[in-house]
């Protein structure tokens, strides 16, 4: 991707001393309605930068929660475990069994290096710039989302077809793409797999004791059925029109996860920028 050696190398230099954010800002006012429009409506995606053993992540996944009372499905969340300070299991193992599963993936490194994650909890609002900042912590979510939520979309996304095959674990998908509006730049399609209702430890400042070891672990991101930057959706510009097609056949779940709890996430992104231009949700079962 177009991620320079100085950020790469300020990144890792960074991960070393990595801390859990301790600020506890309150949650900002809900945002009014957004007035309907004619056409497509842009949804945001909440990329919830996340892991187990940091004790302020929960709050922020309530905020998020909060966030999606209010926008519906208008806002897709999504929780990436990352660093590995708060995201690996505990090492050496602690003899309760606690904090031993990894819900790190090899995307949510990518993105903890890319985007320039250097704490937790943190959040990328499609990926969007705002107050000069990618990346924010909870109490600006809110804001955030508002200032991009229900304007109009330049991408349409939907699931044309979806087949979880339970006995098989697996699970076809049939995505479509319309161009509403020109588009000048690059963009890719990415197909995340994310899992909800995992049950699992989880430290959180608000509980006691803070060692939750039936923590309910919400969205969390498994893989990616197109590679970590997906593939290309737009190369140079695309004219309004135009309907693009995306197949995924017979993709297999890893036997761990619950099949009935999953759901594909599909988003389409600026490549020189990362920002999410549109994204899509759609559950395995309903």
């Amino acid at each position: 991707m177009n991620s320079s050696i100085y950020h790469f190398a300020l990144a890792f230099a960074v991960i070393g001393t990595i801390g859990c954010d301790q600020i506890k800002e309150p949650i900002p006012p809900a945002a009014e309605p957004v007035a309907p429009i004619d056409g497509v409506r842009r949804k945001v995606l909440l990329e919830d930068f996340t892991g187990h053993t940091c004790n302020n992540c929960p709050d922020a996944a309530r905020t998020a929660a909060q966030l999606v009372s209010l926008y519906g499905d208008e806002l897709v969340v999504v929780a990436v475990h990352c660093t590995y300070d708060f995201a690996a299991p505990a090492s050496p193992p602690n003899a309760n069994g606690s904090y031993a599963t990894d819900f790190r993936t090899p995307a949510g490194d990518a993105y903890e290096i890319a985007l320039g994650v250097d704490y937790l909890p943190n959040g990328a609002i499609s990926r969007r710039m705002f107050n000069n900042s990618l990346l924010h912590g909870q109490s600006a979510w809110g804001s955030a989302v508002a200032d991009i939520i229900g304007q109009e979309a330049d991408l349409d996304i939907w699931f044309n077809q979806l087949d979880f095959n339970a006995s098989a674990n697996t699970v076809n998908a049939e995505v479509k793409v319309a161009i509403l509006n020109p588009v000048q730049g690059d963009q890719n399609l990415t197909i995340y797999l994310t899992e909800d209702h995992i049950i699992d430890w989880q430290l959180d400042n608000q509980a006691t004791p803070p060692d939750v070891p039936d923590y309910e672990h919400r969205h969390v991101l498994r893989t990616t059925l197109n590679g970590t930057w997906g593939v290309p959706l737009v190369v140079g510009s695309a004219a309004p029109g135009d309907t693009l097609t995306f197949t995924y056949a017979n993709f297999q779940l890893n036997s761990a996860w619950v099949g009935s709890n999953c759901a594909l996430v599909a988003y389409a992104y600026a490549t020189d920028s990362y920002e999410v231009s549109q994204v899509a949700e759609r559950k395995f079962q309903p």
